[in-house]
């Protein structure tokens, strides 16, 4: 790779070997992201280029606006090609997603609360449902329906004993009520 190549050359070798500022930014950026998924890495080089702009910006202050030339750039970006600085910029970047992270947990947490919430109440919904329905189920209504009709005729029945064994009023009646049918026929 072209970062081990650079590391550790002096500008005259860069220029001598055809390398300018825009071929080393590319090998800090082959250097600094590991793979096409390394968000470390990704934040890391932007580090690098903020660092780079912040360099430019600092050197135009000191020198009346002039530019650094093509030279002093390769110069300030091949310093990024060290394993150490690599290291602490994609530490730095890793501390800045993870207080991004905390930022966005903290910010979700009642969403989050909320929907553990709704989900433990709609399983213990989902458990009454069923069993509601197992209590409620057609054979259970049959039987339950065969079961007070039997304990309504055992009650009359119980009843209708009584009233005849104590000569009550109401049988007294009902016999008179009968023997009037009976007359009329």
């Amino acid at each position: 790779m072209i970062h081990e190549f650079l590391a550790g050359n002096e500008n005259s070798q860069l220029r001598a070997n055809g390398i300018n500022a825009g071929d080393i930014t590319e090998a800090v950026l082959e250097f600094y992201i590991e793979d096409e998924d390394d968000l470390i890495g990704l934040l890391a080089y932007a580090l690098f280029e903020r660092q780079k702009r912040d360099f430019v910006i600092s050197y135009r202050k000191r020198n009346a606006g002039r530019s650094p030339n093509e030279a002093e750039l390769a110069a300030v970006s091949s310093n990024y090609l060290s394993t150490d600085l690599r290291n602490t910029l994609r530490d730095r970047a890793s501390q800045i997603l993870s207080s991004y992270a905390e930022t966005f947990v903290e910010a979700m947490e009642p969403d989050i609360r909320l929907a553990a919430v709704n989900s433990d109440a709609l399983r213990r919904v989902r458990e009454i449902e069923k069993s509601v329905k197992k209590r409620l189920g057609f054979w259970r209504q049959v039987r339950a329906g065969f079961i007070v009709t039997l304990l309504l005729l055992l009650l009359l029945s119980a009843a209708a004993i009584a009233a005849v064994f104590f000569r009550s009023d109401i049988v007294d009646a009902w016999n008179a009520l009968m023997l009037s049918t009976t007359l009329r026929t």
